[in-house]
């Protein structure tokens, strides 16, 4: 049985907007994971939270009203450090866009509510959008976290510009998005390309932890069947899923990271599939108890573009390894 659900494919817009907020669609879910609200001050994230296999025990504590006029961190934008402080969800420097110091930065409407670091309380995940005149809407997905029923931004992952975002949620630690981006031939007014992308937090970094995407209608995605995210396991350990397209040469490349994100060790991993149209299985087992790897250790499996060797698709577990 699949560990996350399948995300819905959901029809494009028939136009795009022309106005430079990008569009996010849909309203945010209420399953126990997700809930409405928070925004940014800084806090260290521990490595290695105790608690990591638990779910949220006590309230957000952070409210929409204060997500809309917290304080982000803007820095991975300008390349140096910069924080801005919304009001009732915008900021804005200066009105003519054709000034070189003219910004404005929208706060989307999707909000997602989820335990980010694993301390038992709800966390958020929001949306940005960033303009600094022309056309280009550079959109981000914030990390809020919930600090003493405070909200501190202390990460952010640049998406696309002028993406659409259908959906926002978190499940178990993971921020999951489905995603309308510009592929290769898309103009910048109206992105066309389908994915489905998944992002965990690692202290002040967010990094990518899913992607599937849908090419010429046909869906691409690896699954990861077992062992569940957030298990609690020992070595050896085997972990088995499932590719709906084969890979080049039935190949996927493996990694294996500790709880600060550093990377152990990877290789290839083979999967059954009888041709590279057809789906097919994979399954690896291994053993770090020699190197001492243990706590949330996250297990990812990704295929590979032979083009340029950016990630086709990809699939990751964060399991509590005792």
């Amino acid at each position: 049985m699949n560990r996350r659900p399948v995300f819905p494919i959901l029809a494009l817009p028939l136009a795009i907007m022309a106005c430079i907020i990008p569009s996010v669609a849909g309203t945010p879910e209420t399953s126990p994971t997700i809930t409405t609200e928070a925004p940014g001050v800084t806090s260290p994230i521990p490595a290695t939270p105790s608690n990591a296999a638990r779910p949220p025990t006590s309230p957000s504590g952070l409210t929409l009203d204060s997500l809309r006029n917290a304080t982000y961190d803007i820095s991975e934008f300008f390349g140096s450090p910069r924080t801005i402080k919304l009001e009732n969800g915008s900021f804005s420097n200066g009105s003519d866009p054709a000034a070189v110091d003219y910004m404005s930065i929208v706060m989307g409407d999707l909000v997602a509510y989820g335990d980010l670091n694993y301390d038992g309380l709800s966390d958020t995940a929001v949306i940005l959008a960033i303009n600094t005149g022309g056309t280009g809407v550079f959109t981000y997905i914030a990390s809020v976290l919930n600090i003493s029923g405070t909200p501190s931004n202390v990460a952010s992952i640049f998406i696309d510009d002028r993406p659409i975002i259908n959906s926002l949620s978190i499940s178990n630690g993971e921020i999951l998005a489905d995603i309308v981006v510009h592929g290769a031939t898309d103009p910048g007014c109206c992105p066309g390309f389908q994915t489905q992308q998944g992002f965990r937090l690692y202290d002040s970094q967010m990094v990518l932890t899913h992607r599937g995407s849908w090419l010429s209608g046909t869906q691409r995605a690896i699954i990861i069947n077992s062992p569940a995210d957030l298990a609690v396991v020992t070595y050896p350990l085997t972990v088995s899923g499932s590719v709906t397209v084969g890979p080049f040469e039935n190949t996927l490349a493996f990694k294996v990271y500790t709880p600060d994100n550093t990377l152990v060790t990877n290789g290839p991993v083979m999967t059954d599939s009888p041709n590279p149209s057809e789906p097919g299985n994979f399954s690896h087992t291994i053993d770090l108890s020699m190197a001492g790897v243990y706590g949330l250790v996250r297990f990812e499996f990704a295929e590979l573009s032979m083009k340029d060797g950016s990630i086709v698709t990809l699939d990751s577990v964060l399991v509590n390894v005792h």
